[in-house]
Order: structure tokens, then sequence, then C-alpha cells
């Protein structure tokens, strides 16, 4: 393998991670990658129907209550992401300011 050859291979790399924005990027972590990657399967699984019907047939549920499911994963998910992501006394200062509630942290 030639420089040039890497040199290509780094451009195409970064052309992709620039077009689509779920190929990630340098700066980002491990658990960023998992939470989409577990997010954007299941979107998948709630956009497709007969995979949709996989799930509810496997676990014996309806189909709208596997989509509720699903949906409630998914933010869970995000929700993970974000305590991960911001610290405590910021959520909390948050909180406070969009509430008016006078929480603090014990």
């Amino acid at each position: 393998m030639q420089a040039s050859d890497r040199f290509n291979i780094n451009s195409q790399l970064e052309h992709l991670q620039a077009k689509y924005v779920g190929t990630g990027h340098a700066d980002l972590t491990r658990f960023e990658w998992a939470v989409n990657i577990q997010r954007d399967s299941y979107a998948s699984y709630i956009g497709h129907y007969p995979m949709l019907a996989h799930f509810a047939i496997a676990e014996n549920e309806s189909i709208g209550r596997e989509r509720y499911n699903f949906m409630q994963l998914k933010c869970c998910f995000l929700v993970a992401y974000l305590l991960r992501e911001m610290k405590t006394e910021e959520l909390l200062r948050d909180f406070n300011s969009t509430t008016g509630a006078s929480y603090v942290q014990p």
C-alpha cells in the first residue's frame, strides 16, 4: 500500500463522515457510537412493519405495544446519553430554571 492510497482512503472516509451523520467522526467516543447504533436500530425496527411484526410474535405482544416499547427504549438511550454527557449540576440548574423548583442535590 502506497502513501497515496492511504491518503485516498482517508479522504474518502472523511467525505463519508461529512456526508452521513451516522458514520461518526474522529472525536466520537465509544459510548456515543453505541448509542447511535442502538437508536438507529430501534428506529429501523419501528419503521419496518415486517420486522416489528416479527418482534411482536416472538414476544407475544401486539404490534402497537411493541412499537410503543421500542419508542420508550429509544428515549431511554437518549436520556442516558444526556445524563452521561452533562454534569449533574448543569442538569439540576436547567431543571430548576425550567420548572421554577428549588431542588438541591443531596
